[in-house]
């Protein structure tokens, strides 16, 4: 199986120094592809003069974590990507060996991530996929080993099982099964891209399978490529998930699914404006103003093969938290 680690990278010269002589340590064998987004920092000099094996793809600008996979991957020769963020990496040789052995041994399994570690603290998860992603009936995502901000120790869920969603801090992925649902939707630039596009995955055949890969650990230092708390942040988020739904709901959950995630909502935006979290009322109210505006277009991205299964781990992560108190994966 020939394996191709790719790294996409803007303006991330610094964190390139960090973690792209780790990841060539414990990736030895694998082909390497920096997959640079329009950088105007000294990225691409730095590893086209230090590392001259590795192979550098260069987008003309920054077309966002989805668009610029998009452009790239089909560019790589391989049958097998591990797609990380410049801030994330392996720090042993097992890991790798161990995703790549899943994959051999397992046709069906069309997607995967590692368990994602903090790089920083590394008793605990990292909060870009932990040990795996879920989503609620009205698609607000959580993960095994993260709910919300309540993030979990990794002494935790270190088997390997199917989930809903890999994490695209680390998303291991089979070229066949990403040309099968033509990539990513470039339209959402960043946040929310990987859901999409496993739900695609599971519509098209729901026979295809996506896990976390309990024997394999990938660090991640988080919040180095966009920061946590902005408005563009908020505004993404809400509105690459709203779009998501949309799309990729099953026709009989439509009504139900999109109603009761407009009334949260609306919950979120009202008890934003009363704690003077402006950020996220701005990026709510721009994310509403783009579905309104857009509506009609973003219907006519479903498809006619969304399936009816069952998509959510529970029908609200809210009412488990903040209600019944369930503040650990496994108490869900």
């Amino acid at each position: 199986m020939k394996v191709a680690i790719v790294v996409l990278n803007y303006n991330g010269l610094n964190l390139l120094k960090i973690f792209i002589p780790q990841l060539i340590k414990n990736c030895l064998g694998l082909d390497f592809y920096v997959v640079d987004n329009g950088s105007d920092d000294d990225s691409v000099n730095y590893i086209i003069n230090e590392y001259p094996n590795i192979k550098v793809i260069i987008n003309e600008k920054n077309f966002g974590y989805a668009g610029g996979y998009n452009k790239s991957l089909n560019k790589i020769n391989a049958e097998l990507f591990i797609c990380l963020n410049n801030d994330a990496t392996f720090i042993d040789k097992k890991s790798v060996n161990n995703i790549i052995e899943v994959f051999k041994k397992n046709p069906e399994i069309v997607a995967a991530q590692p368990r994602i570690i903090n790089y920083t603290n590394r008793k605990i998860f990292d909060y870009a996929g932990a040990s795996g992603g879920f989503i609620d009936l009205f698609g607000y995502p959580f993960c095994r080993g993260r709910i919300f901000t309540e993030i979990e120790d990794v002494t935790k869920y270190s088997t390997t099982r199917e989930i809903f969603w890999a994490s695209g801090c680390c998303l291991v992925i089979r070229k066949s099964s990403f040309n099968s649902v033509n990539g990513f939707d470039s339209s959402f630039f960043a946040h929310m891209e990987e859901i999409d596009l496993c739900w695609r995955l599971k519509n098209n055949n729901n026979s295809n399978k996506i896990v976390v890969i309990g024997n394999a650990n990938v660090y991640h230092l988080g919040g180095a490529t966009l920061n946590y708390n902005t408005v563009n942040k908020n505004y993404l988020n809400f509105r690459n998930s709203l779009v998501m739904l949309i799309k990729n709901l099953p026709k009989k959950l439509m009504f139900v699914s999109l109603t009761g995630r407009f009334f949260i909502d609306f919950i979120i935006l009202i008890v934003s404006l009363i704690t003077l979290n402006f950020k996220v009322v701005k990026g709510i109210i721009k994310a509403y103003f783009f579905i309104i505006m857009n509506l009609i277009n973003i219907f006519r991205l479903r498809s006619s093969r969304n399936s009816n299964f069952k998509f959510y781990y529970c029908k609200s992560i809210f009412y488990n938290f903040f209600f019944k108190r369930k503040k650990f994966f496994s108490e869900i």
